[in-house]
C-alpha cells in the first residue's frame, strides 16, 4: 500500500541499487549554471558576469524555498507522479537555459531547477540513507554521504569545464536535459505506483509565506550578486532592491505571527545550536569566499588556462576522502564535535597561512597541490560538523525550516556577504599597490613599447600584493573564529544541572532525574531516526 523508496518491489535488488546510483549522481550535478563556464556564458551572450552569479543564487533560492513543503507534497502526491514532475521540470528548464540569450529567462529556470532537484533528491534520499545507516545514525550517513556530495563535482566540474573549453557552454546544459529525460524513462519504466505514506490533503500551507520569503531572498540574492557592478550603494537599483527585500522579510514576520502554519518558523532559530550553527556557517562563508583568491593567481599570475586551473580541484578529492574516513572514526566512537569542528577550522587558517608564503611570481602548480588537498579535507569536515550540530535534536517539522535558512546561509549570504567584501577590498589595494609602483617610474625613461610590457609586471605585483593581503586577513581572521570555538560551550547552560548539583551536595534523593535520564536512552534511537530527516540538504 505504502512504500518509502522509488523502484517496484519485483526489481531485484542489485538491480535497485544500481537504478539508485544511476540516478544520484546526475541530480546531484545537474544545476541552472555550472560555475566553470560562467565566464564562457557571460561572454557568449554578452552579458556582465553578475546576471550569471544572480542565476546560481537564485537555484540556490529555489532548493530553500522547496524543503519545507516537499514533505506535504509527498503526501499528497504519488512518489512516481512527483518523480516524473521534477525530471521532466529540470530537464525543460535545462534546454531552455542551453538554447535562450534571455537573462531573467536563465535566471528564472535556475530558480525552478533548485526548486525541482530537492524534490527530486529527497526521493533518492530516503533509501539511501537506510542504505549508508539503518539505524538512523546520523554522523555515520553525513562522513559518507557528505563526502561523496563532494567528490562527485568535483570530477563532473573539470568535465563541464573541458567541453565548454572545446567546444560550446550551451552542450553541458542540452547534454544534462537529456540525461534527465532518460531518467523520465526510466522513472516510468521501473518506479513503483504506491504513495510514500497516507493521504493528507495541500491544506493549511502557507502560500503568501512562501512568496514573501522567496521575495526575500531573490532581493537578496540580487544585491550579492550586483552591489560591486552598480557601484556599491551609490546605485538606484541597489537600494530599491534593499527596500523590497526588507519589506518583504518585514511582512513575512508579520505573516508569521499572525498565522497558526508559517511557511518558515523563525522562532526554532533561536535554539541555542541553531543559532551557533548559523554563526559558524556564515563564518564558514568567509573562509569558503577566500577560495576566489586562488583562482584569481592561477589565471592571472600564472595565466593557466579555465581547464588547466579547474583541474587543481581534483586534487581536493583526495582531502575529501581522507575528510570522509576521520569523520567515520571521530564521529563514530561518540568523540568531541567541539574538537572535529575545531580540527576543521584550524586546518582551513593552516590553508590560507600556506598560501600566504606561497603567493610569488615564482609560484607553480605544484606548490598548490599540497594546499589544494588541505583545503578539501577541512572544506569536508566543516561541512559535516556544522550540520550535524546545528541540526541536533531538531523535530521533523523544525529540521526542513531550519534546513532551509541553513542552506542559504552556506551556499549563498556567507559566501556572498564575504565575496562583495572581498572584491571591494582587492580592487582598492590592487589599484593602491599599482599607483604606488607607477608613481617611483620616471614616465620619460621610457618609450611606448617598454611602458607597456611594464604595464603586465606592475598590473601582477598588484595583483600579488592584494592577495597577500587578503590571505593575511583571512588567517587573521580565522584565528579569532578559533577563539570563539574554544570559549564556546556546545551545550547550553542548564539550570537543572545546578540543581541536580546542589541536590547531590546536600543529600537529597535524585531519583526522579534518573527515572527521566532513563527514558531519554530509551529514546535516543527514536529521536536519531527523527532529527536525521534533515539529511534530505
Amino acid at each position: 500500500m505504502y512504500s518509502f523508496g522509488l523502484f517496484a518491489d519485483w526489481i531485484p535488488k542489485p538491480v535497485t541499487l544500481l537504478l539508485i546510483l544511476l540516478f544520484l549522481f546526475p541530480i546531484m550535478i545537474i544545476s541552472g549554471v555550472y560555475t566553470a563556464n560562467a565566464g564562457y556564458m557571460a561572454s557568449d551572450l554578452g552579458a556582465f558576469t553578475e546576471w550569471i552569479i544572480f542565476a546560481n543564487h537564485a537555484c540556490t533560492v529555489g532548493m530553500a524555498v522547496s524543503l519545507p513543503v516537499i514533505l506535504r507534497y509527498k503526501l499528497r502526491f504519488y512518489t512516481k507522479h512527483l518523480m516524473l514532475a521534477s525530471l521532466f521540470t529540470l530537464a525543460l528548464c535545462s534546454f531552455m537555459i542551453g538554447t535562450t540569450d534571455h537573462l531573467v529567462v536563465i535566471v528564472g529556470c535556475s530558480f525552478l531547477i533548485g526548486f525541482a532537484k530537492m524534490f527530486a533528491l529527497m526521493e533518492l534520499m530516503i533509501p539511501v540513507m537506510y542504505i549508508i545507516s539503518p539505524d538512523g545514525d546520523r554522523a555515520k550517513f553525513y562522513s559518507v554521504f557528505y563526502a561523496l556530495s563532494l567528490v562527485v563535482p568535483q570530477i563532473s566540474g573539470y568535465f563541464m569545464t573541458k567541453i565548454g573549453f572545446f567546444t560550446y557552454w550551451e552542450n553541458v546544459n542540452i547534454g544534462m536535459a537529456a540525461v534527465m529525460l532518460f531518467l523520465f524513462l526510466l522513472t516510468a519504466v521501473f518506479a513503483h505506483n504506491k504513495r510514500f505514506f497516507k493521504k493528507v490533503p495541500l491544506y493549511y500551507l502557507d502560500w503568501m509565506g512562501m512568496m514573501l520569503f522567496t521575495i526575500t531572498f531573490l532581493a537578496l540574492a540580487y544585491v550579492l550578486s550586483f552591489i560591486k557592478q552598480q557601484n556599491y550603494f551609490r546605485s538606484d537599483q541597489i537600494i530599491i532592491a534593499l527596500v523590497i527585500m526588507v519589506g518583504a522579510f518585514v511582512l513575512y514576520l508579520i505573516k508569521q505571527s499572525l498565522s497558526r502554519r508559517p511557511f518558515i518558523n523563525f522562532n526554532h532559530l533561536k535554539q541555542y545550536n541553531v543559532a551557533h550553527g548559523i554563526i559558524m556557517l556564515f563564518m564558514l562563508g568567509f573562509l569558503l569566499a577566500g577560495g576566489s583568491i586562488q583562482t584569481k593567481i592561477t589565471r592571472g599570475v600564472l595565466g593557466y588556462d579555465t581547464v588547466y586551473a579547474n583541474s587543481l580541484n581534483l586534487w581536493l578529492i583526495l582531502g575529501i576522502v581522507a575528510a570522509g574516513f576521520f569523520s567515520m572514526k571521530w564521529l563514530m566512537h561518540k568523540k568531541s564535535l567541539k574538537f572535529y569542528i575545531f580540527i576543521g577550522y584550524s586546518t582551513y587558517v593552516l590553508y590560507y597561512g600556506v598560501m600566504y608564503f606561497l603567493v610569488s611570481s615564482t609560484l607553480s602548480y605544484e606548490l598548490l597541490i599540497g594546499p589544494s588537498i588541505l583545503r578539501g579535507f577541512c572544506m569536508t569536515i566543516l561541512f559535516i560538523g556544522v550540520w550535524l550540530y546545528a541540526l541536533n535534536k531538531l523535530s521533523f517539522q523544525a529540521t526542513a525550516g531550519v534546513a532551509s535558512v541553513l542552506v542559504l546561509i552556506r551556499t549563498m549570504i556567507g559566501p556572498g556577504v564575504w565575496g562583495a567584501i572581498f572584491n571591494f577590498l582587492d580592487s582598492k589595494w590592487q589599484s593602491e599597490s599599482v599607483e604606488t609602483l607607477i608613481g617611483k617610474m620616471d614616465g620619460a625613461a621610457y618609450t611606448q613599447k617598454m611602458a607597456m610590457s611594464l604595464y603586465r609586471s606592475v598590473h601582477l605585483e598588484g595583483l600579488m600584493v592584494s592577495s597577500k593581503r587578503l590571505y593575511g586577513i583571512l588567517v587573521l581572521f580565522g584565528l579569532v573564529i578559533l577563539l570563539y570555538l574554544l570559549l564556546l560551550n556546545f551545550e547550553p547552560f542548564s539550570k537543572r544541572s545546578i540543581i541536580l548539583l546542589r541536590k547531590k551536595l546536600s543529600g537529597e534523593s535524585v531519583e526522579d532525574y534518573e527515572r527521566s535520564q532513563e527514558k531519554l536512552r530509551k529514546n535516543q534511537s527514536k529521536e536519531e531516526i527523527t532529527a536525521a530527516s534533515g539529511t534530505i540538504v
